[in-house]
């Protein structure tokens, strides 16, 4: 697992946490890649969702940011895509 000393848990509460005020909801269903659902405020109906984030590639607080800021601003433009976190 990546961001060694932090747990699936606590990974997930940090990136839903920073989607705040929107609500999001982050799952890792095969133990290696998240699953990401991003809505509009407090609604899931028209979410974002992104799927297959490597754990691999979240190796620190920075990379988190990144992620959300990915996030977000892929929410804003369909024309913008997810790049991968290197």
């Amino acid at each position: 697992m990546s961001l060694i000393g932090v747990s699936m848990l606590e990974m997930r509460q940090m990136i839903e946490q920073a989607c705040l005020p929107d609500r999001c909801e982050v799952s890792c269903p095969d133990g290696e890649h998240l699953t990401i659902l991003l809505g509009q405020g407090q609604s899931l109906d028209a979410c974002l969702t992104v799927t297959g984030v490597p754990l691999a590639s979240l190796n620190s607080c920075r990379d988190l940011v990144d992620l959300v800021t990915q996030l977000k601003a892929q929410r804003q433009g369909p024309a913008q895509s997810l790049k991968a976190i290197a």
